[in-house]
């Protein structure tokens, strides 16, 4: 399969309109499901990345303390808490979470979610009973890889795993992935559907395409990156965009992003949030860029 390269020009032409009498609604409602006791900071960052990517509601499913934590840092999130992850709350509370939320849009899952035998479960039953776009991230892909062969392919899923992660969901090692990253990825779309794998030269692959994205640099090698870029794609997801334009448009947001702060700050001492808090210039100088074209 031929890689092409995508540009800003191309991302910029993705961006979803804003007509003068659009809504929150319009922006897209998203629900965030993640964070356990060690990473409650996770989903909080992905929820931030959805906002400043431009999204609408942004709804986090998570600890009573992830979320108290969230209302302080970012009050805008509506918050859902729920106790541990639990086999009997998937059981209780996976069809009322449907019905709880019958406008949300798309999800993403996996932030911080942790590994216990109850997350493994919960992500696994939303793979197969989550009947819109949802976007698999950090735990939740470990989740896919303990699943195996139980769970068929989604079209409508966008995975974003670095190398350790498409390793263990290739039964492969973190070596042999980087190796032959475009064949990795070609095989985890053949599996699962679209996927985003993190790294030098980030690659989006899907049944028909390989396309490359060049932006970023080792300023995102931090803490936190790969849950702003969650949240970014996700917000796109939850715009309507198809899987695979919402991983070439949110991580080439995100690799702009971390251009612009390379450039004022060097590679070293970059928080995620900073990361996520440079996406609405990033936005912008793509609506100039398309506008300047017209």
């Amino acid at each position: 399969m031929v890689c092409l390269t995508f540009t800003p020009e191309e991302a910029a032409r993705l961006l979803p309109p804003r007509p003068s009498n659009m809504n929150k609604g319009d922006r897209g409602r998203l629900l965030v499901a993640g964070g356990s006791e060690n990473y409650p900071g996770a989903p909080i960052l992905a929820a931030l990345g959805a906002l400043r990517s431009g999204g609408g509601v942004v709804s986090l499913l998570s600890t009573p303390e992830a979320c108290r934590a969230c209302a302080s840092r970012v009050p805008e999130v509506v918050q859902l808490p729920e106790g541990p992850w639990i086999e009997d709350w998937i059981e209780t509370r996976m069809d009322v979470l449907s019905g709880e939320l019958p406008r949300t849009n798309a999800l993403v899952v996996g932030p911080g979610l942790g590994r216990s035998e109850g997350a493994v479960a919960f992500a696994s039953a939303l793979w197969k009973r989550w009947d819109r776009p949802l976007l698999v991230d950090g735990d939740a892909l470990y989740a896919l890889a303990v699943a195996g062969d139980s769970l068929a392919p989604r079209p409508d899923a966008v995975l974003t795993p670095h190398e350790g992660e498409a390793a263990r969901l290739l039964s492969s090692t973190p070596a042999e992935v980087r190796r032959d990253r475009t064949g990795a990825a070609g095989r985890l779309a053949k599996r699962w559907g679209c996927v985003l794998l993190k790294g030098e030269g980030t690659l989006v692959a899907s049944a028909a395409s390989m396309v490359r994205l060049d932006q970023g640099g080792p300023e995102l090698s931090v803490p936190g990156s790969g849950d702003v870029l969650s949240g970014c794609i996700g917000a796109f997801l939850a715009q309507g965009l198809s899987p695979s334009d919402a991983a070439l448009l949110g991580g080439t947001l995100h690799g702009l992003a971390g251009r612009r702060l390379r450039e004022r700050m060097g590679v070293d001492g970059i928080l995620a949030s900073e990361i996520a808090n440079e996406l609405p210039f990033v936005v912008r100088a793509l609506r100039e860029m398309a506008e300047a074209r017209r």
